[in-house]
C-alpha cells in the first residue's frame, strides 16, 4: 500500500463520515412529509442555488464533458451552451411551476400535473418519466463513481465495491434526513466541484505548458492529415462542425468521415442536456424553494456565467489538452504530442478515465493535493443526491399512496420512502453493474426521456388547448421513439431497425420530443372538452393574474422573440457553422484571430451573448422575478386530495 491509497481512504472515511453525521443529525427534525422531500417549501435561498445547480451540472462537467470533448474535438465543445440553455428553460418553467405548488400545495410534479389534467394516466405517465430519467442517471453516476476510486487506488478498490459503497453512503444518509441532509453536503458538494474542476483546469494548463502552448501545439494538430482528423482543404473534423446535418446516417453509413457532431447532432444533445432541468426531480426541488427572488440569480450567474465559465476555459481545456499528453497514439506518432504522461489507451475506449488519470498523476507530486482532488471528485458523484429522494417520494404519493395505500399517514409516509429509495439504490446499482462500456449511454438515454416532459410542461404553463388525451398519447410516443433511436433500440430490434442510433445526427431526444408534440396535437384536435378546458383554464387565469407583467414589458414582446430565435440560430442551429472560420481558417494558423481555433472564439462569443439574453429574460421580462401578489397557500401538502 503506498502513501497515495492511505491518503485517499483517509480523505473518504472523513467525508462519507460527515456526510452521514449531517444525515442523521437532521433525522429527528422530520415531522411531515413536506418536511422530508421538500424542506417545508422553505429551502433558503443560498441552498436552493447550489442544490439546483449541483443535481444540473455536477459529473457532467467533472467527468463527461472533458472526455466527450477529448474524443471528438472543439465541434463538441459547442455543447458546452447547455449552459445557456438549461437556464433558459428554467426561466421558461421555474417560476410557473412554483406558483402552482405555493397556490395548491402540491409537493410533486406528478400531482400538479394529475390535478390539472384530471387523470392518473397522466399521473402515471409523469411517475415513469421521473423513474426512467433518475434510474439511468444514477447508474450512470454510479459507474463512474465506481471508476474513479478504482482508478486512483490503483486497482485495489473494484469498481463494483467502489460504486456499491457510494450508492450506500447517500442512501442510508439520504434516508436519515431527508432533504435537510442534502442542504448542507450539497452547499459543500457545490464548492468542492468548483475548487475541483478548476484546479484539474490548471493542472492540465501546466501539463501542456500554458495557454500560449496549447494553442500552438493544436496549430500543429490542426495540420495533421490522418484520417483521425479527416483533413481537407479548410477543414479539420477536430477544429470544424462539418455541417449541418448528414442525411446518410439513416442508411447505417459509416460516418467516421469528417465527424457526426454537425449543427443538428449540436442542438439535439443541447436539447437532451436540457432534460435535467425538465425532469420531474428538479421540478421538486424548485417545489421546496422559499421564494422566487432568487430564481434569476441561479440561472443567470450560477448556471449561465459561473459554469459557463468553467466548462469553455477549464473543462474545455482539460478535454483538449489531454490530446496532447499523450492521450491520443495518432498524434503521438506524428510527433505533436507535448508528453506521454496519459495512456495511449485513452483514446477513445478509455476516455472516462481521462480525469481519474489526471488526479492521479497530481499524486505523484502531492498526496495532500491528490486527496483535495479526490473528495472534489467523489462530490461531483455524489451531487446528484436528490435525485434518489425526488424519485422515492413521485412512487410513494403517486403510485402506493394513491393507488394501493391510501390511507397512509405522515409517518408511514416518510417510512416508505426510505425504503423506496433504498429500492430505487438497488435498482440503479444492477443497472450501473450490468452496463460495462456504455456508461455515457445511460446519461443519453436518462436525458432523452426526461425531455418528454416538454410537452405536459407547456400546456400546463403557457397553453390549455393540450387535453389529457393528447398529452398522454403523447408522452408514450415520445418515449417509444426514444428507445427506438437510442442505443436500447439497437440492442431490442438488432437489424430490424434501418437507421443507426441517433438517425440523421439528431439525438434520440429531438426525436422524442419531434413525435410527443405531433401526437400531443393530433389526438387533442380530436378530444376537446368544454368540460375540461374550464378546469384548465382556472390554472391559468392564477397565473395571468398573479404573475408579474408590467404593461412596459408587454411592449419588449417581440423584440424577445426576435432575440431569442437569433441566439438559437447562432447559437445552436444552423448558424453555428459560421463559427468554423468568422475567426480564422481552422488549417490556417496563420489566420486565427485571436490565436485560437475559430470555434473556440464563436463558442465563448455566443456564451457571453446567451448570459444577456438569460438576463434579459429573466430579469427584463420578469419572467424570474417575484410575483406581483403575494400568494395565498391554499393547503401546505395536497395530500393525496387530487379532485
Amino acid at each position: 500500500m503506498t502513501a497515495k491509497f492511505y491518503t485517499l481512504i483517509s480523505f473518504l472515511t472523513l467525508f462519507w463520515f460527515f456526510c452521514l453525521y449531517v444525515g442523521f443529525r437532521n433525522q429527528k427534525k422530520i415531522i411531515a412529509p413536506v418536511d422530508f422531500f421538500i424542506f417545508g417549501r422553505q429551502l433558503p435561498s443560498w441552498s436552493f442555488l447550489t442544490i439546483i445547480t449541483c443535481t444540473i451540472f455536477s459529473g457532467w462537467i467533472f467527468f463527461i464533458q472533458p472526455s466527450l470533448v477529448f474524443v471528438n474535438g472543439f465541434p463538441f465543445s459547442l455543447t458546452s451552451l447547455c449552459v445557456i440553455a438549461i437556464p433558459l428553460i428554467g426561466v421558461i418553467f421555474s417560476k410557473r411551476q412554483w406558483m402552482f405548488s405555493k397556490r395548491y400545495g402540491f409537493v410533486t410534479p406528478s400531482e400538479m400535473l394529475s390535478t390539472y389534467f384530471k387523470s392518473d394516466i397522466v399521473r402515471i405517465l409523469i411517475v415513469l418519466i421521473a423513474l426512467g430519467f433518475s434510474i439511468p442517471f444514477i447508474a450512470m453516476q454510479l459507474s463512474l463513481g465506481g471508476l474513479l476510486i478504482s482508478i486512483l487506488s490503483d486497482g485495489v478498490i473494484g469498481s463494483g465495491s467502489a460504486a456499491i459503497l457510494i450508492g450506500a453512503i447517500i442512501a442510508i444518509y439520504l434516508s436519515a434526513g431527508g432533504i435537510k441532509s442534502i442542504i448542507y453536503i450539497e452547499s459543500i458538494q457545490f464548492l468542492l466541484i468548483i475548487f475541483g474542476i478548476v484546479c484539474i483546469g490548471f493542472v492540465t494548463y501546466d501539463l501542456v505548458g500554458g495557454w500560449d502552448l496549447l494553442n500552438e501545439s493544436l496549430s500543429r494538430v490542426a495540420a495533421l492529415k490522418e484520417n483521425l482528423f479527416n483533413s481537407k482543404e479548410n477543414f479539420n473534423s477536430y477544429l470544424s462542425i462539418p455541417g449541418t446535418i448528414k442525411i446518410t446516417e439513416v442508411l447505417n453509413e459509416n460516418l467516421s468521415h469528417n465527424g457526426v457532431w454537425t449543427s443538428s447532432m449540436i442542438f439535439s444533445f443541447v436539447l437532451a442536456l436540457t432534460g435535467i432541468q425538465m425532469s420531474p426531480n428538479i421540478s421538486m426541488l424548485t417545489f421546496a424553494s422559499k421564494e422566487v427572488k432568487y430564481f434569476s440569480t441561479q440561472q443567470i450567474w450560477f448556471s449561465a456565467f459561473l459554469i459557463g465559465f468553467i466548462i469553455i476555459f477549464f473543462t474545455t481545456a482539460i478535454g483538449i489538452g489531454s490530446t496532447l499528453l499523450g492521450g491520443n497514439e495518432i498524434v503521438n506518432q506524428s510527433g505533436n504530442n507535448i508528453s506521454n504522461i496519459l495512456s495511449p489507451n485513452t483514446y477513445p475506449n478509455e476516455s472516462s478515465s481521462l480525469v481519474p488519470q489526471i488526479i492521479n498523476l497530481v499524486g505523484e507530486y502531492s498526496v495532500l493535493f491528490f486527496g483535495i482532488l479526490s473528495i472534489c471528485a467523489i462530490a461531483a458523484i455524489q451531487s446528484t443526491s436528490s435525485l434518489y429522494l425526488t424519485s422515492s417520494a413521485i412512487f410513494t404519493r403517486d403510485i402506493l399512496k394513491r393507488f394501493f395505500v391510501k390511507n397512509l399517514n405522515n409517518k408511514q409516509q416518510i417510512f416508505v420512502s426510505r425504503i423506496v429509495l433504498m429500492g430505487i439504490f438497488i435498482f440503479s446499482l444492477i443497472l450501473s453493474i450490468n452496463a460495462g462500456e456504455n456508461i455515457f449511454s445511460l446519461g443519453s438515454f436518462a436525458l432523452a426521456i426526461a425531455c418528454q416532459m416538454f410537452i405536459p410542461l407547456i400546456a400546463i404553463c403557457y397553453f390549455s388547448w393540450f387535453t389529457k388525451q393528447g398529452v398522454s398519447f403523447g408522452i408514450v410516443l415520445g418515449i417509444v421513439v426514444v428507445i427506438l433511436t437510442e442505443g436500447i433500440g439497437q440492442q431490442i430490434f438488432g437489424n430490424l431497425l434501418i437507421w443507426n442510433k441517433w438517425p440523421l445526427t439528431i439525438h434520440s431526444a429531438a426525436w422524442g420530443v419531434l413525435f410527443n408534440l405531433i401526437g400531443t396535437i393530433v389526438i387533442s384536435f380530436i378530444t376537446q372538452e368544454t368540460k375540461e378546458n374550464n378546469h384548465k383554464q382556472k390554472f391559468h387565469d392564477f397565473i395571468d393574474e398573479y404573475k408579474s407583467y408590467s404593461l412596459s414589458r408587454r411592449s419588449l414582446k417581440p423584440s424577445a422573440w426576435i432575440i431569442l430565435v437569433t441566439w438559437i440560430f447562432f447559437g445552436l442551429g444552423p448558424g453555428l457553422i459560421m463559427g468554423n472560420e468568422i475567426f480564422g481558417k481552422p488549417v490556417s494558423v496563420e489566420s486565427w484571430s485571436f490565436g485560437m481555433p475559430s470555434l473556440w472564439v464563436w463558442n465563448i462569443l455566443l456564451w457571453i451573448l446567451g448570459i444577456l439574453l438569460i438576463w434579459f429574460l429573466a430579469v427584463k421580462m420578469e419572467m424570474s422575478t417575484s410575483p406581483e401578489k403575494n400568494i395565498v397557500p391554499q393547503t401546505d401538502d395536497i395530500a393525496g386530495s387530487y379532485r
